[in-house]
């Protein structure tokens, strides 16, 4: 069962190793490549499915393809056994197809495949398990999905006045149409990257499998948001409101996922919240102009969180499936090399100098202070960046060094060779990713001055997170922290619960909906607009055929034809006999 497994690791690591040399010549060259095919054309609108091969697409089809390679290695050891392993192979296969899609088709409604394709597939890989807890979670990600899907649709139907959906070159016409066709982008993508307030689906989509969100975290489906926004740049960029309201969401995205991150106790949920937390920071960057920088983030965030959720799927595995980090502790005795691994993404989490994320953050946050952004803004942001290094060092710290606090009767399984493998093979890409791309890709290499005080200011930032951290979270988990949560239980309560997202866009908002329909459902499906509708059209139509059928049979003809003919005869004769009596007087 696990050759499957392998087969297509192997297959997606090929790939990657064809896609390098194509992504060394577009480099030299400094062009992009764009094949259409004309499908049909419609009153002047033509329906093209173009693709583009550009520096952008290739290096995120090779970072998507090579941790989809790692990921399916590791699926060979961490779902050994599994009955519907081959399933779960071609899910994930179709998963990374849509993906692809995703990148390489700069139209709206040529994207649409990849962007339903994520969908679906998603929904499936989510409810794999098939338990009414991943059946919830596969609903609340699919419905508030589809929301996104809704404003895409809408975004096509609009710019169908421009006479093309291409995400190139949508400037140049009705200001009007640009602005609401703007708009429409912007929800899809908030929508599709788990910006507030359609956060909520992010972690309830933890039901998948570790592998799957190994996936779904890092590279495909919740960063397809950011990608569209960052090929629709030139086009809402241009509008302040919208660019107000992009920075406004990402923030308090940042803030939200940061904070609860640090109150969190589900392993897998801490890791979500931490992706959304990114998620924001790439969002805040499109919000001042640093288009290029978030996706430099997006590809180095990609190759730690992916490492990270491996890490975590096999100290869950280890202990046979518990995901309560107050029940983890002394990790690092039984599982060196992954919490080896584990650490090492942290760090680069982290931002910590000279590996992972490092060369992105540290550029995002010296640009924000050396750029005219707001005073605001940069607050926030420290303050993110802050909570960021807290809730890694404080995972660390109770995975690795924090007491085993589990009954006598766990037995611990500990890691397969194909796992190790493929955490090796991932620390190589997070901790050499953000250097290599620095060095290789020329826009994302930032030349700027700034002054002495400013650099400080970041490595200030780190050292006072570190202090905090350590202070907080491990000298004063048995007295500040404890005082903090007696006194402010319901404060502690709206942070805990994703700012009661999780209610209000999961729980309450989908009884609502279903609530709502079947009530739609029985007054108008299956009232009034029924019989003024289908049911009284079909009953009418039918009366009439009905009648045509019986006017025009051999019986009605025959019975009705002898008694007309004989109703005449007998009018004929007295209306003669009436005109004869009158020409005689």
């Amino acid at each position: 069962m696990g050759l499957s497994c392998s087969l297509a690791g192997w297959m997606m690591l090929s790939y990657c190793l064809a896609l390098f040399p194509l992504y060394l010549v577009w480099n030299g060259i400094g062009m992009s490549l764009i094949m259409e095919w004309e499908v049909f054309e419609v009153s002047s609108a033509l329906f093209v499915f173009p693709f583009i091969i550009d520096c952008a697409s290739l290096v995120f089809s090779f970072v998507v393809c090579y941790i989809t390679s790692m990921v399916m290695f590791y699926s060979g050891g961490y779902m050994y056994g599994d009955e519907f392993l081959s399933r779960f192979v071609w899910l994930v296969i179709f998963f990374v197809l849509s993906m692809n899609f995703l990148l390489f088709i700069p139209s709206l409604w040529g994207l649409m495949l990849g962007w339903d394709g994520l969908g679906i597939t998603s929904f499936a890989l989510v409810v794999y398990f098939q338990n009414p807890k991943s059946l919830s979670a596969g609903m609340i990600t699919a419905l508030m999905n589809r929301v996104g899907d809704m404003f895409l649709i809408l975004a096509i139907g609009l710019f169908s006045i421009c006479g093309h959906w291409s995400m190139l070159y949508m400037w140049g016409h009705l200001d009007c149409v640009m602005l609401v066709g703007s708009i429409f982008v912007m929800f899809a993508g908030f929508t599709k990257s788990a910006q507030m307030p359609f956060s909520s689906w992010l972690p309830a989509a933890m039901a998948a499998p570790t592998p799957v969100s190994a996936l779904v975290h890092s590279s495909t489906l919740v960063t397809a948001g950011v990608y569209l926004l960052f090929r629709f740049f030139d086009t809402w960029s241009k509008y302040s409101d919208l660019v107000w309201i992009l920075a406004v969401i990402s923030i308090c995205t940042l803030l939200m996922a940061g904070i609860g991150a640090n109150l969190e106790i589900d392993f897998k949920k801490v890791i979500a919240l931490s992706t959304l937390s990114q998620l924001g920071m790439m969002m805040l960057c499109l919000s001042v102009g640093l288009c290029n920088l978030a996706m430099f983030h997006l590809l180095t965030h990609a190759m730690l969180k992916a490492l990270l959720f491996m890490c975590a799927g096999a100290i869950i595995y280890d202990g046979c499936g518990g995901q309560d980090v107050r029940f983890f502790g002394s990790v690092s005795r039984r599982l060196p090399l992954t919490i080896g691994c584990f650490n090492a993404s942290n760090f680069a989490l982290c931002g910590m100098p000279f590996v992972g994320a490092f060369y992105s953050k540290d550029l995002i946050l010296e640009l924000c202070l050396t750029n005219s952004v707001g005073w605001w803004i940069l607050v926030l942001l420290f303050i993110a960046t802050g909570l960021t290094v807290c809730y890694s060092i404080r995972l660390s710290y109770i995975v690795c060094w924090g007491y085993l606090s589990v009954s006598s009767l766990v037995s611990f399984c500990g890691d397969n060779y194909s796992m190790k493998f493929s955490m090796f093979g991932m620390v190589v890409g997070a901790i050499g990713c953000g250097s290599f791309l620095q060095s290789g890709i020329p826009v994302f290499e930032e030349l700027f001055h700034m002054t002495k005080s400013i650099k400080i200011s970041v490595v200030k930032l780190l050292m006072i997170s570190l202090f905090f951290s350590f202070l907080f979270i491990i000298k004063g988990e048995s007295s500040v922290v404890h005082m903090f949560k007696v006194f402010f239980r319901s404060v502690l309560s709206f942070f805990s619960s994703m700012w009661f997202l999780a209610l209000l866009g999961g729980h309450l908002a989908t009884n609502m909906g279903m609530n709502l329909s079947k009530s739609f459902f029985s007054y108008l499906e299956q009232g009034w607009s029924e019989i003024c509708g289908g049911i009284g059209s079909f009953k009418v139509v039918s009366f009439f055929s009905f009648l045509n059928q019986r006017l025009q049979s051999n019986l009605i003809t025959s019975s009705l034809g002898y008694s007309l003919w004989k109703g005449l005869s007998i009018g004929g004769i007295l209306s003669f006999s009436f005109f004869s009596m009158m020409g005689i007087e």
